[in-house]
């Protein structure tokens, strides 16, 4: 695409989002929006069949009635292994996000009843939501509600974007405590990520025999924003449609603090694979600048650089 139309596509979905964004004040501010109820009561009023289980007894029934049907009100568990290296164990850092997630937010998400260590990983139990994935019933939606679809998610991203990393947090997955460790790994993205980032674009751009006084070795990767929460798996397979038309984000095995627009650019790679994105329809793809921001200069950026990633 010519510069020119990057530049044209790019201020259409500023001017959108400036519109959807005075238009959510707006409405937040007639109807502010509140957590589901359920969500709240993780008490002994909206008890569990695992409330009264001990770490090893549930252990226990998790392996061995994976495929047993539940009551409505039951816990379905997800296990989400959390790789240790060497030093230490990893901290359930999924279960980190959705608590983050949950109290600092109104975005409708599981809440975690418990988290149990096991020798290498852990086990996240959280809240089951019914109702089918957004993929399921994308297609039978008209335009109009897809927009719809598109409004709300474009909040939540919003909400999660104000979650900026506190001083001392590491970039990349949670770890339980903004000043303890992350995942132990040897890779420089959890140190000097721009300059690791800009020596391998220099690398990229030596190999295609680019210039040395060309543009593109002035472009530099975007710092300019400060880390935030990212869902970065964020497609149709991984929205719940659940009571009364509500939007629930689920799999936040991905999520951590990463620059603003990994998140569109997580997304718009993911649409290119129906069956990791859950759909092959155009239009979704053309929502996704809208909801996570149109960061195509950011998207260019590290599609000009990626091929560098593996070179040691």
């Amino acid at each position: 695409m010519h510069p020119s139309r990057y530049s044209s596509k790019w201020l259409l979905y500023i001017l959108l989002g400036i519109i959807a964004d005075t238009l959510d004040a707006v409405f937040t501010a007639i109807a502010p929006p509140k957590r589901p109820q359920r969500s709240l009561l993780v008490n002994s009023a909206n008890p569990s069949d695992i409330d009264n289980l001990s770490d090893a007894e549930l252990l226990k029934v998790t392996q061995s009635t994976s495929k047993r049907k539940r009551r409505q009100n039951d816990v379905r568990h997800r296990r989400k292994a959390v790789a240790g290296h060497g030093r230490g164990r990893a901290g359930p850092s999924e279960a980190t996000a959705l608590e983050l997630v949950f109290s600092k937010t109104t975005t409708p998400v599981p809440r975690v009843r418990r988290v149990v260590r096991r020798n290498w990983d852990f086990l996240i139990v959280m809240d089951h939501i019914d109702g089918p994935t957004l993929a399921d019933i994308w297609p039978t939606l008209p335009k109009w509600r897809k927009c719809l679809v598109a409004f709300t998610l474009r909040r939540y991203v919003r909400q999660l974007r104000r979650l900026q990393a506190p001083p001392g947090a590491p970039l990349g997955p949670l770890s339980a405590s903004a000043q303890g460790s992350a995942r132990i790994c040897e890779s420089p993205v959890f140190g000097q990520l721009s300059a690791f980032f800009n020596d391998r674009h220099r690398r990229a751009l030596d190999s295609q025999g680019v210039p040395l006084d060309d543009s593109a070795r002035k472009d530099l990767f975007d710092d300019s924003e400060p880390l935030v929460i990212t869902h970065q798996d964020l497609n149709l397979r991984n929205i719940i449609v659940g009571e009364g038309g509500r939007l629930w984000l689920i799999d936040w095995a991905w999520a951590g603090y990463y620059p603003p627009f990994f998140e569109y650019v997580a997304a718009q790679r993911q649409s290119e694979d129906a069956r990791t994105s859950g759909t092959d329809d155009e239009f979704w793809k053309v929502l996704i600048p809208f909801i996570c921001g149109p960061y195509f200069r950011q998207e260019r950026w590290l599609f000009r650089m990626s091929q560098a990633l593996y070179w040691i």
